[in-house]
């Protein structure tokens, strides 16, 4: 029977990376190894384990295919450097995995073209698959990695099949993921990342309109059997690493999902974590948990001051007063809290900017560090289709979240934009340089 190579291309470019963001980051490491000084910065190769190369190789071994890994990621970014690898590590009819990003897209393309020709069977995936040209791949997969995509690769390896889309129904899914990913294929990151990332559930049930998960539209959990079964097997692999980053796209939108965590690391002393979750989820019972678990840090989306223009982004919201007043619980309680601040977005004004500076600067005793992004249009968010038509840059190595927007947002033009997403890159770096302070305020005080 065919086998299958799962491939991690080459690494993105990060060639020209912009200066006053790498100032930024520089400064957010080191206030963030003050706190936590296991952490560390990979001087050569990837930050963080290709999670989706477990995922999928517990998937094939499922579906009784024979599996290898081909890491590129310290390959050449050359086409025929990469297929003469993929060619030499597979036989035809074999199938080849790919899960490309922006960066890379092309790169997997072309490669795709070559081991095409010479009979391999090219299955794509990731949030830029959807854009792979009629013929491109052999088949595109959008969704989940789960039992419907074992079946497909089986009547793939067999010589059947096409495509992989399939509906999404919104809510939370009726069946639970059961199966623990497979770490065999990345032994060698002991000791090379930083941290170890991990679900208890998959998929998000809000739908902001700028978000590249909200395809999932629906909520799926881990059993606890899977979830602890993965936790051994990662914290045998990697017993050095003692934090773990939770993927949960929004911690505490299902009770039994953080029950879960809870009850699987309860007789494991000594880890910390770091979580995301959604303004809306930030309740009493969440922070206990939070705290119960070892959380250190908590990421918040926080795109706006205007929560009008949220709203219009379709991001539930109680407006800004009610925010302000949830990143204040979560930092007297003792937990730093990380804002994910998006610039770049389509309803973005002048106006809707200045208010979130001024609040950022205004709350800066409560922000421990900030992760900025500049909006890319991915396939996969809902506001693709909306955009495409002003999307005026179709290179893909340009599609970058420390770089310029490549379409024409509503209000500002692409130059005004990126003038603002580098004023939210000076304010939040002054926050940062700034000693920390213990001062705090009572909620009557706000």
């Amino acid at each position: 029977m065919p086998m299958s190579c799962i491939v991690q291309l080459p690494f993105p470019s990060s060639h020209n990376p912009d200066p006053n963001l790498s100032s930024y980051y520089d400064d957010y490491d080191r206030r963030f190894r003050a706190v936590l000084p296991e952490y560390f910065v990979p001087s050569d190769g990837l930050w963080e384990m290709p999670l989706w190369v477990a995922h999928l190789t517990a998937l094939v071994d499922t579906a009784g295919i024979d599996s290898v890994f081909c890491d590129l990621s310290k390959t050449p970014a050359e086409p025929d450097v990469c297929s003469e690898a993929l060619l030499e590590a597979t036989a035809s009819g074999d199938l080849v995995l790919m899960s490309p990003l922006a960066q890379n897209f092309r790169l997997a393309l072309d490669v795709a073209k070559r081991l095409e020709h010479a009979g391999r069977r090219v299955v794509l995936g990731g949030n830029m698959a959807p854009l792979a040209p009629d013929g491109a791949v052999h088949a595109v997969h959008r969704g989940q990695l789960d039992a419907t995509l074992v079946r497909r690769l089986a009547e793939l390896a067999s010589g059947a099949g096409g495509g992989l889309e399939k509906p999404l129904l919104p809510g939370l899914a009726s069946e639970q993921i059961t199966w623990a990913p497979e770490y065999r294929h990345l032994g060698d990151y002991k000791g090379q990342v930083p941290l170890l990332r991990l679900n208890a559930s998959h998929g998000c049930l809000y739908q902001c309109s700028f978000c590249g998960d909200a395809w999932s539209k629906q909520l799926t959990l881990v059993a606890k059997d899977a979830l602890r079964r993965e936790v051994d097997e990662l914290t045998a692999r990697f017993p050095d690493t003692r934090l773990f980053y939770i993927g949960d796209k929004t911690f505490g939108q299902s009770r039994e999902a953080v029950a879960n965590l809870l009850d699987v690391f309860r007789d494991r002393p000594g880890y910390r974590f770091i979580v995301q979750t959604h303004v809306m989820q930030v309740k009493d019972w969440i922070v206990e948990a939070m705290l119960e678990l070892g959380v250190v840090a908590v990421e918040l989306g926080f795109e706006s001051a205007d929560s009008q223009m949220l709203k219009r982004l379709n991001k539930l919201s109680r407006g800004l007063d009610h925010y302000t007043t949830r990143i204040h619980t979560l930092s007297d309680a003792g937990l730093k809290v990380v804002l994910n601040m998006m610039g770049g977005l389509d309803e973005e004004t002048e106006a809707a900017h200045g208010e979130t500076v001024d609040w950022m600067r205004e709350n800066s005793s409560a922000l421990w560090l900030f992760n900025l992004y500049n909006f890319v249009p991915y396939p996969l968010t809902p506001d693709f289709s909306r955009l495409r038509e002003r999307i005026f840059n179709w290179d893909y190595a340009q599609w970058r979240e420390d770089a310029p927007v490549v379409y024409r947002p509503k209000h500002l033009s692409p130059e005004a934009s990126w003038n603002a997403f580098q004023e939210k890159i000076a304010t939040a770096h002054d926050i940062i340089r700034a000693p920390i302070t213990a001062v705090t305020t009572t909620a009557q005080e706000r």
